[in-house]
């Protein structure tokens, strides 16, 4: 019984990760270092990431190169998502390192269009 439930999560989570979406997605990472790391990707590109007793940075916008997709933050760290592996990582700009992260959960999130009048 282990094993099978082992291999069915083995099976969903890639797919989840594969449902990233860039602007609308709220993960949560268990990362070396920090414990567990939200991170929100807001539309017009607006991303947040949260960890321990109040520890909060906003960050903007987001890079893509060769199948990475890179999320800079304020402190300077980096969420790096490797589109080719569904997988996550953090650079901690102030330890100067870098840890592999886990996915453990991802909601997709739809937001609400709000009507504009002009008067």
């Amino acid at each position: 019984m282990k094993t099978f439930l082992l291999m069915m999560l083995l099976l969903v989570l890639p797919r989840l990760a594969l449902a990233l979406s860039l602007d609308n997605s709220i993960l949560l990472l268990g990362c070396p270092g920090r414990g567990s790391i939200e991170v929100i990707l807001h539309r017009y590109e607006h991303t947040q990431e949260a960890w321990g007793q109040g520890q909060f940075e906003t960050g903007g916008g987001y890079i893509k190169r060769a199948g990475l997709v890179v999320f800079p933050f304020a402190n300077l760290d980096r969420l790096i998502y490797d589109q080719s592996t569904a997988s996550f990582g953090f650079w901690y700009a102030r330890e100067e390192r870098f840890v592999r992260c886990q996915l453990l959960s991802l909601r997709n999130t739809y937001p609400a269009d709000i009507p504009y009048f002009r008067e």
